[in-house]
């Protein structure tokens, strides 16, 4: 029986293209396993054959998403190829929502199983439930990379199952993230009977799972305008990853957990003082030449002296969000918030990248 023809995308990282000043890489096309796509072939053994790796940078699969998505529809036909993998991009943001679209999109054109991998709180996880495609499957990962052999061994048994033409049960039974689809099956108790053993193990504090997940999302509401700017104090933030020179506080450049601010009661301008810049989402040449586009300190200075504000928080709140989980994010969005009520901040303006 001849083995089943994979797919695997790869963004150009782990196509060994490069990393985020290779992001604009356009689309290629590898006729082998690649980086990652070796152990997953060793791991598939005699089920499947990865016959082609497409793989491309990812800011350029997102400006030319179309051009790509027709360009790897195109190759999948040309290689006969019956089944896609993508990733795993653990908490890689814009490779994780390039595996759901990818996944989905050969899915949809041309009738194929997908599975990939990525965190649970990777931004791609929400294009994989918004299609609710019921022939892709996103398994969880690790944040990083130290998951990549767990990860693989685990894609590859997935695949290998949906090669042999077993049914593949609830995402409780197989190990997927739900994509919200709810099935009917027969069952031995009613109900009733169902509900009762549920509420027994919730207050006896054992465990039990319930057969109808409701997601909650944090409501955030919106904060009341200023009414009157003429006396509000409005300050500075910025995920920029502007920060003092030598980076003293350890920011990093993907996955930061912290906030700082730094003082500008002194400056009219961020161009009278040295600074330093860690992100790794996006070129920082010019932020280093400038870094007023990541906080506007001479902007903010010249609306501060014709009165459109009473003044400006002299420090400026900093840090930067790459690859960031949002649980982190949301502890650092906390922080500063709590720490600008505490300092009498009426306003912020936010300046992200």
């Amino acid at each position: 029986m001849p083995k089943v023809r994979v797919m695997h995308y790869l963004n150009q990282f782990f196509a060994g293209v490069g990393g985020e000043d290779k992001a604009d890489t356009p689309m290629g096309f590898h006729k082998e396993p690649t980086g990652p796509g070796k152990r997953l072939q060793a791991l598939l053994g005699d089920s499947a054959k990865i016959a082609v790796t497409p793989y491309c940078g990812d800011n350029y699969f997102h400006e030319h998403r179309d051009e790509v998505l027709s360009k790897i529809f195109q190759t999948a036909k040309e290689q006969d190829v019956q089944m896609v993998v993508a990733g795993p991009a653990f908490g890689a943001g814009r490779y994780g929502a390039a595996c759901a679209e990818v996944c989905h999109y050969l899915s949809t054109s041309a009738g194929l199983y997908g599975v990939t991998g990525m965190h649970v709180e990777n931004p791609g996880i929400q294009t994989y439930r918004q299609y609710k495609d019921r022939k892709v499957f996103a398994l969880p990962t690790s944040d990083t990379t130290a998951g990549m052999q767990d990860t693989l061994t685990r894609m590859a048994r997935f695949v290998s199952k949906l090669v042999s033409g077993s049914t593949i049960g609830s995402a409780v039974e197989e190990g997927y993230i739900p994509r919200g689809f709810r099935f009917q099956e027969v069952v031995s108790k009613s109900g009733v009977e169902r509900t009762i053993d549920m509420l027994l193990n919730k207050v006896a504090g054992r465990p039990f799972a319930t057969e109808v997940p409701i997601e909650k999302l944090e409501k955030i509401p919106v904060a009341p305008r200023i009414t009157n700017l003429k006396t509000a104090c409005i300050a500075l933030a910025s995920s920029s990853g502007v920060t003092l020179a030598g980076n003293p506080h350890g920011f990093t450049a993907y996955r930061n957990t912290q906030f700082k601010k730094y003082p500008i009661e002194k400056l009219n301008s961020m161009l009278e003082s040295k600074w330093g810049v860690m992100h790794g989402g996006y070129d920082t040449t010019q932020m280093y030449a400038n870094p007023n586009y990541g906080v506007p300190l001479d902007a903010a200075r010249e609306l501060e002296k014709k009165g459109a504000f009473a003044k400006l928080y002299p420090y400026f709140y900093g840090t930067t969000g790459v690859q960031a989980l949002i649980s982190a994010m949301e502890a650092i969005g906390r922080g500063i918030a709590a720490d600008m009520k505490a300092e009498g901040v009426n306003g912020v303006l936010l300046v992200s990248t």
